[in-house]
């Protein structure tokens, strides 16, 4: 689907969008009495008034507890292009770190934020192990869509000779906390571009257990996302769904039905 819309971009720009598309259908499934959610007719009509991400809640609520938050950010990009910790970092007293493998979006990066005292940036890729590994990107551009996996630029649309591989600096997720002096983060945002699942599995989360974890879901198998939320669940933490991203939260009513000894996830 990512390279037919890239390719409809190109050549036909004249047809609607997805978006649309999906607005268009939706208003038709009202109109004979269908529809897939519920919700006021004119959410479906009006998709613009919908609140968007709730991380922003979820961090505030954070916030108000303990004063601040603390962050590790993997796939930070340029740090804007739709980037909600972005807005985090703008609204709230925060402590991070923004992990970032392409050189030219790091740098964009560092314009960004490199004189602020409370973010580390580090330009590498977070993997299970540390080391040199192959890193696909584009060519011409920097994509959001940059990944361990030649494969995901293909489906993003980008033609063979588009993509180029680098060597990138791999760190795991202690090795950064490490970097930082964080024994542990509140909120583990991950955008790892169909790596998430193998960077959450890497994840030692009786040590190292966020209070928040979002991460984008839609890569996913089917099995591997059953797989992920069983492991969450069973750490305490409950769901909320947004269009391209899950937001796990341990409240204090799960963390006190989780016994550690007993539900301990392999």
């Amino acid at each position: 689907m990512g390279g037919f819309r890239r390719f409809k971009e190109r050549y036909l720009p004249f047809l609607p969008t997805g978006a649309r598309t999906r607005r268009w259908r939706n208003r038709f499934l009202r109109r004979l009495g269908l529809t897939r959610a519920y919700e006021p007719a004119i959410l479906t009509e009006r998709p613009e008034f919908r609140y968007g991400s709730v991380l922003p809640l979820v961090a505030a609520e954070h916030v108000l507890e303990h004063g601040e938050l603390t962050f590790l950010q993997i796939g930070a990009f340029d740090g804007q292009v739709g980037d909600e910790i972005f807005e985090l970092i703008k609204r709230f007293p925060v402590r991070g770190v923004l992990v970032e493998p392409q050189p030219s979006a790091y740098e964009k990066l560092k314009v960004l934020h490199g004189e602020r005292e409370n973010l580390l940036l580090v330009n590498g890729a977070i993997d299970r192990v540390a080391g040199k590994r192959p890193f696909y990107m584009s060519t011409k551009e920097d994509v959001e869509f940059a990944s361990f996996d030649r494969n995901h630029l293909l489906r993003h649309g980008l033609a063979s000779q588009e993509i180029v591989s680098h060597e990138i600096n791999c760190l795991t997720v202690d090795d950064v906390l490490r970097m930082a002096n964080f024994e542990t983060v509140d909120l583990l945002q991950v955008d790892a571009e169909g790596y998430d699942y193998e960077i959450l599995k890497s994840i030692d989360f009786d040590r190292v257990c966020p209070k928040i974890v979002r991460f984008e879901y839609r890569h996913f198998s089917d099995s591997d996302l059953q797989e992920c939320l069983k492991m969450l669940a069973a750490r305490g933490y409950r769901f909320l769904t947004e269009k391209l991203d899950l937001i796990a939260v341990q409240t204090k009513a799960t963390q006190k039905q989780v016994s550690a000894p007993v539900l301990r996830a392999g």
